[in-house]
């Protein structure tokens, strides 16, 4: 598989993108006002599998870190309808992860195999062999044991805040308790938790620093994060404790332990799929509420989060996209996929496709079922989102209880990025 390559001219007489609406899905600043859904709904009626030509960029953060050019890459097809997202999503064999990766844009081949040595960027077996090491950390037993705790960081947190007016609620609620609870996760001193968001700020903002000139600043921080990672690696071997991260470091598969480049990997992938989804479902949740009007509705029935929960994580889409490759020659909604072809996930469209959610824009606290794919599906779904859900449900019961009449009070700014539906700044008046 590994000698499939991506075809170097864009397909003729495809569907495309530019053909029904005025926006392009590989440009980052089309997100900065939240994801495009006018342009999404526009597509999943009329070609919900479409092509995209693909924006020139000066310098690419892999290119600063590898030193090696990027390959060139004409687009990409952005498949925008619930069913064929969620169909793509069970077919690792015709769509791959480990191919091309999973981020959008075409990595040169030093990076790629880095990447490749992350479970995100693995199909199975090898995906189902190491996710077997991480999977009992997150069932719901697991997860069940962490309420205490996550209860009492969203206490404290309300209390930080409490009678201050107005503040920022991203780095005073958002950033602060998933990042909390991932280092006790993890094993963290508290006096370096501080370096998850640090990292994950960096690292998530590549596209914005791309744009700005200054690629490196992500690569400077994902070797920080790296050569940390190698420092919890060899403390956890030479000295085990019950955390996760000595469960990794020690376990062994078919006879032998995780080398430390791979270790990395999985200390990279925790430190930010464990922030970042929770991060931005929270501020998204909150934004959603209230230009929806129905913060003072959950305020006076918070057991609305038995089921808001989900929907909120719905209207959100943290993660908006994920790429694919196909691995053969195929066929999808009448376009002619190729070998090679990048293949891009928009589970941001998904999540609002009217075949399968009702008034798909409104945010129904009471929608059930709810089969939205917001964690993915198949053998990529998301491992901590029995986790992301009882933090988000644990933090917004106790804002909307302490905080009942909590309204935006500024400008709402969003992260650069086609990738994560990042909050940056959310200002809030309690």
């Amino acid at each position: 598989m590994d000698d499939v390559r991506q075809p170097q001219t864009a397909p003729e007489g495809a569907a495309r993108v530019a053909d029904h609406c005025d926006v392009s899905l590989s440009d980052p600043r089309t997100f900065v006002t939240g994801p495009p859904h006018a342009a999404f709904d526009l597509l999943r009626a009329a070609a919900p599998v479409a092509w995209q030509d693909e924006r020139a960029v000066a310098l690419r953060a892999s290119e600063a870190s590898s030193g090696v050019p990027a390959p060139p890459s004409p687009g990409f097809w952005a498949v925008t309808g619930h069913e064929l997202v969620h169909r793509l999503s069970r077919e690792p064999g015709l769509f791959s992860s480990y191919l091309g990766g999973v981020q959008m844009f075409t990595a040169d081949e030093i990076t790629l195999a880095g990447l490749r040595l992350m479970m995100l960027t693995m199909d199975p077996p090898e995906h189902s062999r190491l996710r077997k090491i991480v999977s009992p950390a997150f069932m719901p037993k697991a997860i069940g044991a962490l309420r205490t705790s996550i209860a009492r960081h969203a206490r404290d947190l309300a209390d930080d805040i409490a009678g201050a007016g107005t503040i920022d609620l991203v780095t005073t609620v958002s950033k602060e308790l998933p990042t909390r609870v991932l280092a006790e996760l993890l094993g963290m001193p508290e006096a370096d938790r501080h370096l998850i968001v640090k990292w994950s700020d960096a690292m998530i903002g590549f596209e914005d620093a791309e744009l700005a000139g200054d690629p490196m600043a992500a690569v400077a921080m994902f070797s920080e994060a790296i050569e940390y990672g190698k420092e919890v690696a060899a403390d956890r071997r030479g000295r085990p404790t019950a955390d996760i991260m000595s469960v990794i470091a020690n376990t062994e598969i078919d006879g032998e332990r995780l080398t430390d480049d791979e270790f990395c990997m999985f200390w990279i992938l925790l430190v930010i799929a464990g922030n970042e989804t929770t991060r931005n479902s929270l501020s998204g949740a909150v934004i959603a509420l209230q230009e929806q009007g129905l913060w003072t509705e959950l305020a006076r029935d918070p057991g609305l989060l038995a089921t808001g929960t989900d929907e909120l994580v719905r209207h959100v889409t943290p993660v908006m996209q994920f790429r694919r490759t196909a691995t053969r020659d195929t066929e999808l909604a009448g376009q002619r996929i190729r070998a090679g072809d990048k293949v891009v996930l928009w589970y941001s469209a998904a999540n609002r496709d009217p075949s399968v959610f009702a008034d798909p824009h409104r945010l129904d606290l009471r929608r059930d079922p709810n089969p939205h794919l917001a964690f993915g599906i198949g053998p990529h779904f998301c491992l901590g989102s029995r986790l992301a859900k009882l933090e988000i449900s644990i933090m917004l019961t106790e804002l909307l209880t302490r905080f009942p009449r909590l309204r935006i009070d500024g400008d709402v700014r969003r992260i650069t990025s086609s990738f994560i539906a990042g909050v940056e700044h959310l200002p809030v008046t309690l």
